[in-house]
Protein backbone atom coordinates (compact mmCIF):
# COMPACT_ATOMS: atom_id res chain seq x y z
CA UNK A 1 0.00 0.00 0.00
CA UNK A 2 1.50 3.45 -1.26
CA UNK A 3 -0.90 5.20 2.04
CA UNK A 4 1.33 8.62 2.37
CA UNK A 5 4.07 8.42 5.15
CA UNK A 6 2.25 10.80 7.68
CA UNK A 7 -0.75 9.20 7.03
CA UNK A 8 0.91 5.84 7.62
CA UNK A 9 2.25 6.45 10.78
CA UNK A 10 -0.49 8.29 12.60
CA UNK A 11 -3.22 5.13 11.38
CA UNK A 12 -0.29 3.04 12.69
CA UNK A 13 0.32 4.65 15.69
CA UNK A 14 -3.43 4.70 16.72
CA UNK A 15 -3.96 0.64 15.97
CA UNK A 16 -1.31 0.17 18.33
CA UNK A 17 -2.43 2.45 21.09
CA UNK A 18 -6.00 1.24 20.76
CA UNK A 19 -4.73 -2.64 20.75
CA UNK A 20 -3.26 -1.77 24.12
CA UNK A 21 -5.63 -0.34 25.74
CA UNK A 22 -4.23 2.78 26.44
CA UNK A 23 -6.23 5.81 26.90
CA UNK A 24 -3.95 8.73 27.24
CA UNK A 25 -1.46 7.71 23.90
CA UNK A 26 -4.88 6.80 21.78
CA UNK A 27 -6.10 10.36 22.40
CA UNK A 28 -2.63 12.15 22.17
CA UNK A 29 -2.19 10.52 18.80
CA UNK A 30 -6.03 11.71 17.92
CA UNK A 31 -5.14 14.66 18.42
CA UNK A 32 -1.85 14.67 16.17
CA UNK A 33 -4.00 13.22 13.45
CA UNK A 34 -6.90 15.68 13.65
CA UNK A 35 -4.15 18.44 13.58
CA UNK A 36 -2.34 16.82 10.93
CA UNK A 37 -5.36 16.32 9.20
CA UNK A 38 -6.34 20.39 9.12
CA UNK A 39 -2.84 21.00 8.01
CA UNK A 40 -2.70 19.05 4.73
CA UNK A 41 -4.60 20.04 1.45
CA UNK A 42 -8.49 20.05 2.39
CA UNK A 43 -9.83 19.79 -1.70
CA UNK A 44 -11.98 16.71 -1.60
CA UNK A 45 -12.27 14.70 -4.50
CA UNK A 46 -15.56 15.40 -4.59
CA UNK A 47 -14.45 19.03 -6.23
CA UNK A 48 -12.64 17.32 -9.07
CA UNK A 49 -15.31 14.79 -9.95
CA UNK A 50 -16.20 16.49 -13.62
CA UNK A 51 -12.82 16.72 -14.31
CA UNK A 52 -12.33 13.13 -13.22
CA UNK A 53 -15.19 11.87 -15.41
CA UNK A 54 -14.48 14.38 -18.52
CA UNK A 55 -10.97 12.66 -18.56
CA UNK A 56 -12.32 9.35 -18.56
CA UNK A 57 -10.58 8.29 -15.36
CA UNK A 58 -12.80 5.79 -13.46
CA UNK A 59 -13.56 4.52 -10.27
CA UNK A 60 -13.96 7.72 -7.96
CA UNK A 61 -15.04 7.92 -4.58
CA UNK A 62 -16.51 11.04 -3.54
CA UNK A 63 -16.53 11.85 0.32
CA UNK A 64 -20.18 11.12 0.44
CA UNK A 65 -19.69 7.71 -0.28
CA UNK A 66 -16.23 7.15 1.51
CA UNK A 67 -18.44 8.52 5.00
CA UNK A 68 -20.83 5.90 4.28
CA UNK A 69 -18.13 3.26 4.14
CA UNK A 70 -16.75 4.11 7.03
CA UNK A 71 -20.03 4.05 8.66
CA UNK A 72 -21.10 1.08 7.55
CA UNK A 73 -17.43 -0.36 8.87
CA UNK A 74 -19.07 1.35 12.35
CA UNK A 75 -15.98 3.22 13.24
CA UNK A 76 -16.14 4.64 16.31
CA UNK A 77 -14.90 8.54 17.04
CA UNK A 78 -11.37 8.00 16.64
CA UNK A 79 -10.92 5.87 14.18
CA UNK A 80 -13.43 8.19 12.40
CA UNK A 81 -10.56 10.67 13.18
CA UNK A 82 -7.67 8.52 11.41
CA UNK A 83 -10.00 7.97 8.58
CA UNK A 84 -10.03 11.16 7.50
CA UNK A 85 -6.41 11.06 6.54
CA UNK A 86 -7.55 8.22 3.93
CA UNK A 87 -10.15 10.24 2.54
CA UNK A 88 -7.13 13.52 2.50
CA UNK A 89 -4.78 10.87 0.94
CA UNK A 90 -6.94 9.27 -1.48
CA UNK A 91 -8.02 12.83 -2.93
CA UNK A 92 -4.58 13.51 -3.23
CA UNK A 93 -3.26 10.12 -5.23
CA UNK A 94 -6.49 10.74 -7.46
CA UNK A 95 -5.78 13.74 -8.05
CA UNK A 96 -1.87 13.00 -9.05
CA UNK A 97 -3.45 10.24 -11.47
CA UNK A 98 -5.25 13.21 -13.11
CA UNK A 99 -2.21 15.26 -12.92
CA UNK A 100 -0.36 12.63 -14.41
CA UNK A 101 -2.68 11.39 -17.49
CA UNK A 102 -2.73 15.26 -18.76
CA UNK A 103 0.91 15.47 -19.04
CA UNK A 104 1.21 11.80 -20.56
CA UNK A 105 -1.65 13.40 -23.42
CA UNK A 106 -0.50 17.11 -23.60
CA UNK A 107 2.39 16.27 -26.19
CA UNK A 108 -0.31 14.39 -28.30
CA UNK A 109 -3.34 16.63 -28.09
CA UNK A 110 -0.85 19.30 -29.06
CA UNK A 111 0.31 17.58 -32.34
CA UNK A 112 -2.65 16.18 -32.85
CA UNK A 113 -4.50 19.66 -32.70
CA UNK A 114 -2.02 21.22 -34.82
CA UNK A 115 -2.55 18.43 -37.47
CA UNK A 116 -6.38 18.76 -37.50
CA UNK A 117 -5.41 22.89 -38.29
CA UNK A 118 -3.30 22.80 -40.83
CA UNK A 119 -0.30 24.07 -38.40
CA UNK A 120 2.04 20.32 -39.13
CA UNK A 121 1.16 17.26 -41.82
CA UNK A 122 0.80 14.27 -40.62
CA UNK A 123 -0.32 10.89 -42.40
CA UNK A 124 -3.35 9.47 -41.74
CA UNK A 125 -1.85 6.68 -40.11
CA UNK A 126 0.32 9.05 -37.83
CA UNK A 127 -2.84 11.04 -36.74
CA UNK A 128 -4.64 7.30 -35.77
CA UNK A 129 -1.40 6.59 -33.47
CA UNK A 130 -2.22 9.57 -31.75
CA UNK A 131 -5.33 9.00 -31.07
CA UNK A 132 -4.45 5.12 -30.01
CA UNK A 133 -2.06 7.07 -27.48
CA UNK A 134 -4.84 9.13 -25.87
CA UNK A 135 -7.05 5.72 -25.54
CA UNK A 136 -3.76 3.82 -23.83
CA UNK A 137 -2.89 6.56 -21.54
CA UNK A 138 -6.70 6.88 -20.27
CA UNK A 139 -6.29 3.00 -19.47
CA UNK A 140 -3.27 3.37 -18.00
CA UNK A 141 -4.61 5.68 -15.03
CA UNK A 142 -7.17 3.26 -14.44
CA UNK A 143 -4.81 0.52 -13.33
CA UNK A 144 -3.84 3.17 -10.48
CA UNK A 145 -7.03 4.29 -9.96
CA UNK A 146 -7.96 1.07 -8.90
CA UNK A 147 -5.22 0.58 -7.00
CA UNK A 148 -5.71 3.64 -4.96
CA UNK A 149 -9.60 2.58 -4.22
CA UNK A 150 -8.29 -1.06 -3.05
CA UNK A 151 -5.95 0.72 -0.63
CA UNK A 152 -8.33 3.03 0.67
CA UNK A 153 -10.89 -0.23 1.41
CA UNK A 154 -7.80 -2.33 2.96
CA UNK A 155 -7.18 0.60 5.39
CA UNK A 156 -10.95 1.45 5.95
CA UNK A 157 -11.25 -2.78 6.80
CA UNK A 158 -8.02 -2.46 8.88
CA UNK A 159 -9.41 0.26 11.51
CA UNK A 160 -12.90 -1.46 11.67
CA UNK A 161 -13.37 -3.94 14.20
CA UNK A 162 -16.34 -5.31 12.92
CA UNK A 163 -17.12 -8.43 11.54
CA UNK A 164 -15.39 -10.04 8.55
CA UNK A 165 -19.58 -10.44 7.38
CA UNK A 166 -20.07 -7.39 8.15
CA UNK A 167 -16.87 -6.33 6.69
CA UNK A 168 -17.92 -7.56 3.04
CA UNK A 169 -21.45 -6.31 3.17
CA UNK A 170 -19.81 -2.42 3.63
CA UNK A 171 -17.71 -3.43 1.21
CA UNK A 172 -19.93 -4.22 -1.42
CA UNK A 173 -22.30 -1.31 -0.81
CA UNK A 174 -19.47 0.74 -1.74
CA UNK A 175 -18.67 -1.28 -4.97
CA UNK A 176 -22.79 -0.59 -5.29
CA UNK A 177 -22.01 3.52 -4.93
CA UNK A 178 -18.71 3.49 -6.95
CA UNK A 179 -19.57 1.18 -9.58
CA UNK A 180 -23.25 1.88 -10.12
CA UNK A 181 -23.30 5.36 -11.00
CA UNK A 182 -25.82 5.50 -13.55
CA UNK A 183 -24.22 4.09 -16.69
CA UNK A 184 -28.11 3.40 -18.15
CA UNK A 185 -27.06 2.14 -21.44
CA UNK A 186 -24.87 -0.69 -19.75
CA UNK A 187 -27.17 -1.75 -16.66
CA UNK A 188 -24.70 -0.19 -14.15
CA UNK A 189 -27.78 1.14 -11.73
CA UNK A 190 -28.79 0.69 -8.13
CA UNK A 191 -31.94 -0.20 -8.21
CA UNK A 192 -31.70 0.17 -4.29
CA UNK A 193 -30.58 3.92 -5.08
CA UNK A 194 -33.58 4.11 -7.28
CA UNK A 195 -35.71 2.75 -4.63
CA UNK A 196 -34.49 5.43 -1.77
CA UNK A 197 -34.89 8.27 -4.12
CA UNK A 198 -39.01 7.09 -5.37
CA UNK A 199 -41.41 9.03 -3.60
CA UNK A 200 -44.37 7.06 -5.52
CA UNK A 201 -43.21 4.62 -3.09
CA UNK A 202 -43.83 6.18 0.19
CA UNK A 203 -46.77 4.34 0.95
CA UNK A 204 -44.74 1.25 1.25
CA UNK A 205 -43.10 0.47 4.72
CA UNK A 206 -39.31 0.32 4.54
CA UNK A 207 -39.28 -3.52 6.09
CA UNK A 208 -41.83 -4.83 3.35
CA UNK A 209 -38.85 -2.75 0.60
CA UNK A 210 -36.13 -4.03 2.38
CA UNK A 211 -37.24 -7.75 1.89
CA UNK A 212 -37.87 -7.50 -1.49
CA UNK A 213 -34.52 -5.95 -2.32
CA UNK A 214 -32.64 -8.42 -0.18
CA UNK A 215 -31.77 -10.92 -2.76
CA UNK A 216 -31.06 -8.26 -5.17
CA UNK A 217 -28.36 -6.49 -2.63
CA UNK A 218 -26.65 -9.55 -2.14
CA UNK A 219 -26.21 -10.49 -5.59
CA UNK A 220 -25.07 -7.33 -7.23
CA UNK A 221 -22.67 -6.42 -4.12
CA UNK A 222 -20.72 -8.89 -5.61
CA UNK A 223 -21.20 -8.23 -9.14
CA UNK A 224 -20.68 -4.93 -9.47
CA UNK A 225 -17.20 -3.94 -9.46
CA UNK A 226 -16.38 -6.97 -12.42
CA UNK A 227 -19.19 -5.69 -14.24
CA UNK A 228 -18.44 -2.66 -14.26
CA UNK A 229 -14.36 -2.72 -15.15
CA UNK A 230 -15.85 -5.18 -18.09
CA UNK A 231 -17.87 -2.22 -19.25
CA UNK A 232 -14.69 0.26 -18.94
CA UNK A 233 -12.93 -2.19 -20.82
CA UNK A 234 -15.15 -2.95 -23.19
CA UNK A 235 -15.66 0.69 -24.45
CA UNK A 236 -12.23 1.93 -24.81
CA UNK A 237 -11.49 -1.92 -26.81
CA UNK A 238 -14.07 -0.44 -29.26
CA UNK A 239 -12.14 2.89 -29.65
CA UNK A 240 -9.49 1.14 -29.90
CA UNK A 241 -10.64 -1.13 -32.96
CA UNK A 242 -12.66 1.81 -34.29
CA UNK A 243 -9.17 3.52 -35.29
CA UNK A 244 -8.08 0.50 -36.34
CA UNK A 245 -11.22 0.22 -38.62
CA UNK A 246 -11.57 -3.27 -37.47
CA UNK A 247 -15.20 -3.97 -38.17
CA UNK A 248 -14.60 -7.74 -36.85
CA UNK A 249 -13.45 -6.88 -33.71
CA UNK A 250 -16.28 -4.16 -33.24
CA UNK A 251 -19.41 -6.62 -33.96
CA UNK A 252 -17.80 -9.19 -31.67
CA UNK A 253 -17.72 -6.99 -28.73
CA UNK A 254 -21.02 -5.76 -29.86
CA UNK A 255 -22.05 -9.70 -29.00
CA UNK A 256 -19.87 -10.05 -25.95
CA UNK A 257 -21.35 -6.78 -24.77
CA UNK A 258 -24.88 -7.87 -24.74
CA UNK A 259 -24.94 -11.05 -23.55
CA UNK A 260 -23.12 -9.56 -20.10
CA UNK A 261 -25.94 -7.00 -20.28
CA UNK A 262 -28.16 -9.50 -20.34
CA UNK A 263 -26.95 -11.17 -17.36
CA UNK A 264 -26.93 -8.29 -15.63
CA UNK A 265 -30.18 -7.09 -16.10
CA UNK A 266 -31.50 -10.40 -15.70
CA UNK A 267 -30.95 -9.35 -11.85
CA UNK A 268 -31.56 -5.46 -12.36
CA UNK A 269 -35.50 -6.75 -14.04
CA UNK A 270 -35.73 -9.44 -11.07
CA UNK A 271 -35.45 -6.01 -8.41
CA UNK A 272 -37.78 -4.33 -10.65
CA UNK A 273 -40.76 -6.63 -10.61
CA UNK A 274 -40.49 -7.30 -6.85
CA UNK A 275 -40.82 -3.46 -6.23
CA UNK A 276 -43.57 -3.47 -9.63
CA UNK A 277 -45.32 -5.97 -7.58
CA UNK A 278 -45.67 -4.30 -4.17
CA UNK A 279 -47.45 -1.01 -6.18
CA UNK A 280 -49.89 -2.83 -8.14
CA UNK A 281 -52.01 -3.16 -4.87
CA UNK A 282 -51.55 0.33 -4.20
CA UNK A 283 -52.79 2.49 -7.49
CA UNK A 284 -51.75 3.03 -11.03
CA UNK A 285 -50.65 5.93 -11.43
CA UNK A 286 -47.54 5.36 -8.74
CA UNK A 287 -46.77 1.95 -10.88
CA UNK A 288 -46.55 4.14 -13.62
CA UNK A 289 -44.48 6.89 -11.54
CA UNK A 290 -42.09 4.01 -10.87
CA UNK A 291 -42.09 2.51 -14.25
CA UNK A 292 -40.84 5.53 -15.31
CA UNK A 293 -37.98 6.48 -13.13
CA UNK A 294 -36.92 2.80 -14.26
CA UNK A 295 -37.19 3.32 -18.15
CA UNK A 296 -35.26 6.63 -17.39
CA UNK A 297 -32.09 5.40 -15.64
CA UNK A 298 -31.91 2.25 -17.78
CA UNK A 299 -32.96 3.46 -20.97
CA UNK A 300 -32.19 6.80 -20.29
CA UNK A 301 -31.12 7.68 -25.21
CA UNK A 302 -35.13 6.96 -24.95
CA UNK A 303 -36.58 8.48 -21.62
CA UNK A 304 -35.16 10.52 -21.05
CA UNK A 305 -36.80 14.15 -19.32
CA UNK A 306 -38.92 15.65 -21.70
CA UNK A 307 -38.35 19.28 -22.93
CA UNK A 308 -42.39 20.01 -23.07
CA UNK A 309 -42.14 18.90 -19.73
CA UNK A 310 -39.80 20.89 -18.25
CA UNK A 311 -41.15 24.48 -20.06
CA UNK A 312 -44.63 23.43 -18.43
CA UNK A 313 -43.40 22.94 -15.03
CA UNK A 314 -41.62 26.91 -15.85
CA UNK A 315 -44.34 27.89 -17.37
CA UNK A 316 -47.17 27.20 -14.24
CA UNK A 317 -44.43 29.19 -11.98
CA UNK A 318 -44.32 31.86 -14.25
CA UNK A 319 -46.93 32.36 -16.92
CA UNK A 320 -50.44 33.40 -16.69
CA UNK A 321 -53.26 31.40 -16.61
CA UNK A 322 -53.85 31.10 -20.31
CA UNK A 323 -50.56 30.07 -20.71
CA UNK A 324 -50.64 27.47 -18.25
CA UNK A 325 -54.07 26.08 -19.21
CA UNK A 326 -51.82 25.79 -22.92
CA UNK A 327 -49.16 23.74 -22.11
CA UNK A 328 -51.26 21.60 -19.48
CA UNK A 329 -53.94 21.08 -22.44
CA UNK A 330 -50.39 20.06 -24.94
CA UNK A 331 -49.20 17.45 -22.45
CA UNK A 332 -52.14 15.81 -21.62
CA UNK A 333 -53.07 15.48 -25.55
CA UNK A 334 -49.99 13.68 -27.06
CA UNK A 335 -48.82 12.25 -23.52
CA UNK A 336 -50.15 8.80 -24.25
CA UNK A 337 -48.80 8.39 -27.48
CA UNK A 338 -45.47 9.43 -26.41
CA UNK A 339 -45.39 6.93 -23.76
CA UNK A 340 -46.43 4.25 -26.41
CA UNK A 341 -43.01 5.22 -28.53
CA UNK A 342 -41.20 5.00 -25.54
CA UNK A 343 -42.04 1.47 -24.25
CA UNK A 344 -41.81 0.68 -28.27
CA UNK A 345 -38.83 1.82 -27.69
CA UNK A 346 -37.33 -0.07 -24.79
CA UNK A 347 -38.59 -3.29 -25.85
CA UNK A 348 -37.10 -2.73 -29.13
CA UNK A 349 -33.73 -1.85 -27.44
CA UNK A 350 -34.53 -5.34 -25.34
CA UNK A 351 -34.68 -7.25 -28.64
CA UNK A 352 -31.61 -5.77 -30.18
CA UNK A 353 -29.46 -7.01 -26.74
CA UNK A 354 -30.89 -10.38 -27.57
CA UNK A 355 -29.60 -10.21 -31.40
CA UNK A 356 -26.50 -9.07 -29.42
CA UNK A 357 -26.38 -5.72 -30.33
CA UNK A 358 -26.59 -2.60 -28.58
CA UNK A 359 -29.37 -0.34 -30.89
CA UNK A 360 -27.69 2.90 -29.47
CA UNK A 361 -24.08 1.99 -30.30
CA UNK A 362 -22.46 3.44 -33.77
CA UNK A 363 -21.30 -0.11 -34.06
CA UNK A 364 -24.76 -1.70 -34.41
CA UNK A 365 -24.71 -1.95 -37.90
CA UNK A 366 -21.57 -4.07 -38.25
CA UNK A 367 -24.33 -6.69 -36.64
CA UNK A 368 -25.87 -7.99 -39.78
CA UNK A 369 -28.92 -9.98 -37.77
CA UNK A 370 -30.27 -7.11 -35.98
CA UNK A 371 -30.51 -4.96 -38.93
CA UNK A 372 -34.72 -5.29 -39.07
CA UNK A 373 -34.70 -4.15 -35.16
CA UNK A 374 -32.42 -1.76 -35.99
CA UNK A 375 -34.47 -0.30 -38.97
CA UNK A 376 -37.89 -0.80 -36.60
CA UNK A 377 -35.77 1.39 -33.96
CA UNK A 378 -34.43 4.14 -36.38
CA UNK A 379 -38.22 4.73 -37.34
CA UNK A 380 -39.20 4.98 -33.77
CA UNK A 381 -36.77 7.52 -33.20
CA UNK A 382 -37.53 9.46 -35.93
CA UNK A 383 -41.33 9.85 -34.74
CA UNK A 384 -40.49 10.52 -31.20
CA UNK A 385 -38.26 13.35 -32.33
CA UNK A 386 -40.96 14.58 -34.18
CA UNK A 387 -43.79 13.98 -31.26
CA UNK A 388 -41.62 15.79 -28.71
CA UNK A 389 -41.07 19.00 -30.90
CA UNK A 390 -44.78 19.23 -31.71
CA UNK A 391 -45.27 18.61 -27.82
CA UNK A 392 -42.80 21.52 -26.89
CA UNK A 393 -43.73 23.73 -29.60
CA UNK A 394 -47.50 23.72 -28.38
CA UNK A 395 -46.23 23.93 -24.88
CA UNK A 396 -44.35 27.69 -25.82
CA UNK A 397 -47.17 28.60 -28.20
CA UNK A 398 -48.42 31.47 -26.40
CA UNK A 399 -44.86 32.52 -24.98
CA UNK A 400 -43.48 36.05 -25.41
CA UNK A 401 -39.87 35.66 -26.84
CA UNK A 402 -38.64 36.56 -23.54
CA UNK A 403 -40.03 33.37 -21.80
CA UNK A 404 -39.08 31.04 -24.50
CA UNK A 405 -35.58 32.56 -24.27
CA UNK A 406 -35.81 31.87 -20.61
CA UNK A 407 -37.13 28.49 -20.80
CA UNK A 408 -33.88 27.78 -23.18
CA UNK A 409 -31.25 29.27 -21.09
CA UNK A 410 -32.49 26.30 -18.23
CA UNK A 411 -32.53 23.34 -20.48
CA UNK A 412 -29.13 24.79 -22.00
CA UNK A 413 -27.86 24.43 -18.48
CA UNK A 414 -29.38 20.70 -17.83
CA UNK A 415 -32.66 22.06 -16.19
Amino acid sequence: MTLCSSAYRGIASLLDSLERGDTMTTMRYVTVLVLLFFGLAATSAASDAEAFRQAGIEPVVVPVDFRTFMADLQLGRDEMDAADLLLDDYATGMRQVLADLRVKQERDREQLDAALDGRIRLSADAIRELRLSLRMAVRESWKVADERLQEMIEWGTLLSTVDSATQSIAVGRLHRRVYLTGHGRAGLVDVGELVADAEELEDIDEATLRAALATYEQSISTTARDDALAVREAKITDAIASLQRDAAARASLQRASAERWRIRMAVQDAAIAAITSLLKTNNDEASRKWIDRVNAAFFPSVCSPLDAIIAMDWIAKNGDAAQTAQSQACITDSMERLRTLRSEAVALLREGRKLGVDLDHDAASLVSEAMDVRMRYLRNSGERSVLEREMYNCVTRLLSDGQKAAIRRILAVGH
